[in-house]
């Protein structure tokens, strides 16, 4: 956070999004005739190919599923919400009828410290 604040106060464009990790660069030109070299730059290929097809995958489940997923969501939210309302109107009334029991001791025992005092 603190160099994103320094960035803005500094006035500085906001950097790029870095591409270099989607990059399949060749071996370089001392390496071109290695095949240990050239089998690190299939494997890594592959690995970019199968990480994409996982998150194309991805994409597919969430566009089939998405919608649904998020509907259920909100709608666990929702009851999560109104369990919680019904909750606390149940305990605001128990602080009422708790309220209203010590107010009516207070003045019954008043009451009687004022009828003692009398006598």
């Amino acid at each position: 956070m603190r160099n994103e604040f320094e960035r803005l106060a500094a006035r500085q464009p906001l950097e790029l999004l870095s591409m270099k990790r989607y990059e399949l660069p060749a071996p370089s030109s001392g390496q071109r005739n290695d095949i240990t070299a050239w089998q690190e730059c299939v494997n890594n290929s592959m690995a970019q190919l199968e990480h994409q097809a996982v998150r194309i995958e991805n994409l597919e489940i969430m566009s089939q599923h998405g919608c649904n997923a998020w509907r259920v969501y909100n709608e666990n939210l929702v009851h999560m919400i109104e369990s919680a309302q019904k909750d606390l109107q149940k305990l605001r009334k128990r602080i009422q009828d708790m309220n209203w029991q010590r107010k009516n001791s207070q003045l019954t025992s008043g009451a009687k410290l004022r009828e003692m005092e009398s006598t």
